[in-house]
């Protein structure tokens, strides 16, 4: 119950500021996320992962992002995967010089879970090409990113999330953005959860706010039931 409240008075807050904001740096927004993946066997599964994000609370968007691939189980600890991603964004002015972009990317990564008592930890590094469609051609970049991951539990099935994630460009200059992320999750079953955190996005001249909210769900396309 007090969850429900906290939610509600969150997002009223939120709201409430953004509509007395009158540019997109102080305008808090959301960023709405629906992952998870699709089990095949004993060392194959394919991710999937999709993102709407608004410059407000769910208004005004801003892009809407889908990735997938394939990844192997190399260990118990180590995963490799390897997929593609599509993306489509639009400015928060509207104007005829101010066009969307659309960008596909394939990219390719490796990650190491491990856990120390009930703390659990991954360490995730990617690589990404991006082909950026424009009005003027097409762009083509590459950049890497690494992730560092917490999770612990906290009490009945609540278990807080905290990450970091540094972009890397390989090109020009180095740094390209940070995400600095803090929230909480909540497991109904052992392949379904709801996650609601804050989301600090840092560029080298604009920095954004976000209220990241994520469902999470596991599929066994090996015969098992969804939900246990």
């Amino acid at each position: 119950m007090w969850l429900r409240i906290l939610f509600v008075a969150l997002v009223f807050f939120i709201h409430f500021n953004c509509r007395s904001q009158k540019d997109k740096e102080n305008c808090l927004g959301t960023w709405t996320v629906v992952s998870g993946k699709h089990v095949l066997s004993e060392r194959f599964n394919i991710p999937i992962i999709g993102i709407l994000r608004n410059y407000e609370v769910f208004h005004r968007y801003e892009f809407v992002f889908f990735r997938t691939g394939l990844r192997y189980r190399i260990s118990p600890k180590f995963s490799g995967t390897w997929g593609y991603a599509y993306l489509d964004s639009k400015p928060f002015i509207d104007s005829p010089e101010g066009l969307g972009v659309q960008q596909h990317w394939l990219y390719e990564e490796l990650s190491h879970k491990m856990k120390l008592g009930k703390l659990g930890i991954c360490n995730r590094i990617r690589i990404e090409s991006r082909w950026k469609l424009n009005p003027m051609g097409t762009d083509l970049s590459h950049r890497t990113r690494y992730k560092f991951l917490l999770t612990h539990p906290i009490w009945d099935n609540f278990y807080l999330k905290f990450y970091n994630e540094l972009f890397i460009n390989l090109q020009d200059s180095l740094f390209n953005q940070n995400r600095l992320h803090l929230g909480i999750g909540y497991i109904f079953t052992q392949n379904f959860k709801l996650e609601m955190g804050y989301l600090k996005n840092h560029f080298s001249s604009i920095n954004y706010n976000r209220l990241r909210l994520g469902i999470v769900f596991n599929t066994d396309l090996r015969g098992k039931s969804m939900l246990k």
